[in-house]
């Protein structure tokens, strides 16, 4: 009798392989689908500051300056951006995947560390001087960052100088919700700024801190691949990215107390809130709150009894609102309005004690482009570690050698501060700070060119304290002086040797306070110069602020999709630092003197950023 096992074993593997040929089929149509949607999620190109990498999420200006941001940074709308001859990348590894539009390896379930930035950086800022004959202080030839390398046009529409060694723990979620047309999604965001763990301060919040956790419901409305609908966005520790204008160096709102970019001070803690926003294919609008715990004084009474009244200080929740929109009623014409209002505690100054203190204002732009997408920051966008959409944040420039791409931005922030009247006990008044901004791209072919201008008042440069005289008006008697600056970048891109040189320079103008007296019947004046919040210099009695010259030449080398080579050589002209030093004709008495004005810098930097 002959068994029947084997024929059954063999119509079982038959079946299994037939089964298995099935799904493979199935799969692959499935990812020609969706390969052919083409869904993935890009930020604009970036447009490094030479001696950088590429700056995330912007297209702006040739070489050195960046262009202004889209309003507050969430749910960014796609866009299309130029095109670039086909070549393989192995994505067998993190990087490789990144640059391919594909997940990496691991990154299945939408968890683990994304947004690497890793640089090596060796150079000097200033060998014309020994370290210690001028400040701030200058070493000799050294590897590691300086603040010296960032001149004052590098990388506007970021809050880093592009050179930072940092990553990004994102533990994000997507699925659909019971409701149809509903999306939830989560994601736990951490920054580790590894210079900082180096730096051995102690100071783990400086080095370890939330970077915009968030959960969000999104209902979508219409077709539109789902872009179109309200979303709902909670932030549970932290709205730092929740800001209002479009140019990070004017934006207002933050909340980042620790790089002085907090619109609430006394801040104990972080500021949560949340946002919603309707999106739809030609407009946007929002509405949000943050909330902040201050130290404030408050009137109690005695707790001995009685009627007597005294102050203690306790730390009390502030508020702050925010709304906006946006619309492009031409397919390359965009506007965008905001406004906000923000509770900043109360007064703590003997004649206003107790009475409030708060800053509202608006920011507008208008934006004009061709061939090139609203530009946005990276810093105000909200991280998504989605596998079926990788959010490539350094993706290269894309270069067309047919293609000519503009783009031009103006942008005005206007803010009423209610602080202390400095002349009148017992008063207080509004005051007004204002900063605005004009920016213009030009890319044809490989060559591109920037020019930016940039206008902020003294109460504008130190609106975060606020006032020069903290929560205090200018004097009457008082003057000052905008900060104006102006600057203008080209680069070239060699595509064949994957080599971009570059050139940029500018002119600034820094914010003075300036105080009239008589010195022994004689009329004198003392200068302060405001560079920005806690950064002044004391000119000698009865001298002005002189323009600051800045210029760098630099090259980059593209070895990678992730890894680039970069050289540059910089001066700066600027006569409006000074030195104290002793009187030579009194011997004790203190005397104050410019320093040297020209510094010279060379360095190299290896970057990685994947």
């Amino acid at each position: 009798m002959i068994s029947r096992s084997p024929i059954v074993f063999g119509i079982l593997a038959a079946a299994l392989l037939l089964s298995s040929s099935a799904s493979a089929q199935r799969r692959e149509r499935e990812k020609d689908k969706e390969k052919e949607k083409d869904d993935k999620t890009t930020v604009s190109p970036s447009t490094p500051a030479p001696g950088t990498a590429p700056a995330a999420a912007d297209t702006s200006a040739a070489g050195a300056t960046q262009g202004a941001t889209s309003q507050g940074g969430l749910d960014p709308k796609e866009g299309a951006v130029g095109s670039q001859s086909t070549s393989t990348v192995d994505v067998s590894g993190t990087a490789g995947a990144r640059a391919a539009g594909t997940p990496p390896p691991g990154a299945a379930e939408g968890r683990g560390f994304m947004d690497t930035r890793l640089t090596w950086t060796f150079g000097d800022d200033d060998f014309l001087h020994k370290t210690g004959e001028l400040v701030p202080l200058s070493p000799t030839f050294s590897v590691g960052e300086r603040p010296q390398y960032r001149l004052f046009f590098d990388n506007l529409n970021s809050r880093f100088a592009g050179r930072e060694n940092l990553t990004h723990l994102v533990m994000y979620k997507k699925l659909p919700g019971f409701i149809e047309g509903l999306t939830t999604e989560a994601a736990l965001v951490m920054r580790f700024d590894l210079a900082q763990l180096a730096a051995n301060t102690g100071n783990l919040n400086a080095a370890i801190y939330d970077s915009g956790s968030y959960l969000r419901l999104f209902y979508a409305t219409g077709g539109n691949e789902g872009k179109t609908g309200l979303g709902l966005t909670f932030f549970p520790l932290d709205t730092d990215r929740m800001r209002l204008g479009y140019l990070y160096d004017l934006s207002w709102g933050g909340t980042a107390a620790y790089i002085n970019q907090s619109i609430f001070p006394r801040l104990q803690g972080s500021a949560p809130g949340a946002k919603i926003q309707y999106d739809h294919e030609k407009f946007y609008v929002y509405g949000g709150f943050k909330t902040a715990t201050i130290i404030q004084p408050q009137q109690v009474l005695n707790p001995g009894g009685g009627s007597e009244v005294e102050a203690v200080r306790v730390g009390e929740t502030n508020y702050g609102f925010m709304a906006g929109a946006g619309v492009d009623p031409l397919e390359t014409l965009r506007f965008d309005v905001g406004a906000g209002f923000f509770q900043q505690g109360k007064f703590d100054l003997e004649d206003v004690r107790g009475k409030s203190v708060y800053t509202y204002g608006g920011s507008g732009r208008v934006l004009v482009h061709q061939n090139m997408p609203v530009p946005q920051s990276i810093d105000f966008l909200l991280y998504r570690n989605d596998p079926a959409k990788p959010l490539i944040l350094f993706k290269p420039e894309k270069y067309d050698a047919n293609q000519f791409a503009w783009n031009v931005s103006g942008e005005l922030d206007v803010l009423r501060q209610q602080l202390k009247d400095f002349d009148t006990a017992g008063v207080t008044r509004d005051q007004t700070a204002m900063g605005g901004a004009i920016q213009g791209t030009v890319r044809a072919g490989y060559l591109r060119f920037s020019a930016t201008g940039i206008y902020r008042n003294l109460n504008f440069v130190v609106r975060n304290v606020p006032g020069f005289i903290p929560f205090n008006t200018l004097p009457a008697s008082s003057k000052t002086d905008p900060e104006l600056f102006g600057a203008i970048a080209t680069d070239y891109h060699i595509p064949s040797a994957h080599l971009t040189p570059g050139i940029g320079g500018g002119v600034q103008l820094p914010s003075t306070f300036r105080s009239e007296f008589t010195d022994g019947g004689v009329p004198a004046q003392r200068v302060i110069i405001v560079r920005q919040q806690g950064d002044q210099s004391i000119l000698p009695y009865n001298k002005e602020r002189t323009p600051i010259l800045q210029a760098r030449v630099s090259v980059r080398w593209d070895m990678s999709e992730m890894f680039a080579l970069v050289g540059w050589l910089q001066f700066v002209r600027d006569n409006n630092g000074t030195l104290v030093v002793r009187d030579p004709s009194e011997g004790s008495a203190s005397l104050r003197v410019f320093q040297s004005p020209n510094r010279v810098g060379a360095a190299v930097a290896v970057q990685a950023r994947f």
